[in-house]
């Protein structure tokens, strides 16, 4: 199923055609009902590098570009429901995703549509899928017991006052270490290290909210 499918199923919609015969420039498909490209993304639109050799969109990969909520929101979608959610819950979502298929969503400017990256990658396992962040612009792998494992470390982080843009970057200021080796955790900083450049650890730092 492709993320273009699960969102008019999620949403009850019923997709717009075309009469184009050619290559959907989104998931690559052969179609006979194509829509122009003219008709699915405007002049500002900057997601060329998305997109697939070819001369049209099909009906369900252009469903994606009819609503600006898609590209603005963070959001969930199953085969019957579409939610739009604030990234206050985001966390919650990623550990207790819905009933499968799904794709989740998550959103910060809403400049960018990442989710193309995922057009193929609707989940269908909740313990282990991709799903898209607009920061980055491939399909982010969760898996639940390394997820479980990275948000632990994060709230002993947070707990010892490490900042947010410290445990993205894994850089850390001499205060940090000053008060690390002060406090007899220079050895925990040091291991924070080894998550640089991890993408899903990223993620669950932005989405990291203290437990009640």
């Amino acid at each position: 199923m492709k993320l273009g499918e699960l969102l008019l199923k999620a949403t009850g919609s019923t997709p717009q055609t075309g009469n184009i015969k050619g290559v959907c420039v989104v998931c690559g498909t052969e179609v006979d009902n194509g829509i122009p490209l003219k008709e699915c993304v405007s002049d500002n639109f900057t997601g060329w590098s998305y997109f697939f050799a070819g001369n049209c969109m099909c009906p369900e990969c252009a469903y994606l570009f009819s609503d600006q909520t898609f590209r603005r929101k963070s959001w969930v979608a199953l085969l019957h429901g579409y939610k739009v959610f604030k990234n206050d819950d985001a966390q919650q979502i990623l550990f207790n995703p819905p009933d499968t298929p799904f794709f989740i969503h998550i959103a910060k400017t809403g400049q960018k549509q990442t989710w193309l990256t995922c057009i193929h990658r609707v989940a269908h396992n909740p313990h282990r899928y991709f799903f898209s962040h607009e920061k980055y612009d491939v399909p982010i792998l969760f898996e639940h017991d390394r997820a479980a494992t990275y948000i632990q470390i994060i709230a002993e982080a947070m707990a010892k006052g490490l900042t947010k843009t410290e445990l993205t970057t894994c850089e850390f200021k001499m205060k940090t270490w000053q008060k690390a080796i002060e406090s007899g955790y220079r050895d925990f900083l040091r291991e924070l290290t080894k998550f640089k450049g991890d993408i899903l650890w990223e993620v669950l730092v932005d989405v990291y909210r203290k437990a009640d």
